[in-house]
C-alpha cells in the first residue's frame, strides 16, 4: 500500500517540519516518491479500507454512546 506508506511519510514530514525545515525534506521525498509509485488500485484498495475502518468506528462510537 504505496498511498498509506506516503499519507505517513507527510505526517511524519509535517512532524518534523516543526524542528527543522532540513528534516522535514527527507520524510516528504519519500512521500512524495511513495505517491509516484502508487497506481489506481491501491488508491481503490486504501479508499475501500479507511471507509469499512472508518464504518466500524462510528459504530463503536454509537454503541458506546447508547451504552
Amino acid at each position: 500500500m504505496w498511498i498509506l506508506f506516503a499519507l505517513i511519510m507527510m505526517v511524519v514530514a509535517l512532524k518534523a517540519f516543526s524542528f527543522s525545515f532540513t528534516l522535514a525534506l527527507i520524510p516528504f521525498a519519500a512521500g512524495c516518491w511513495c505517491f509516484s509509485k502508487s497506481s489506481r488500485d491501491d488508491l481503490d484498495t486504501f479508499m475501500a479500507f479507511s471507509f469499512f475502518a472508518a464504518l466500524i468506528g462510528f459504530t463503536l462510537n454509537a454503541l458506546i454512546c447508547v451504552w
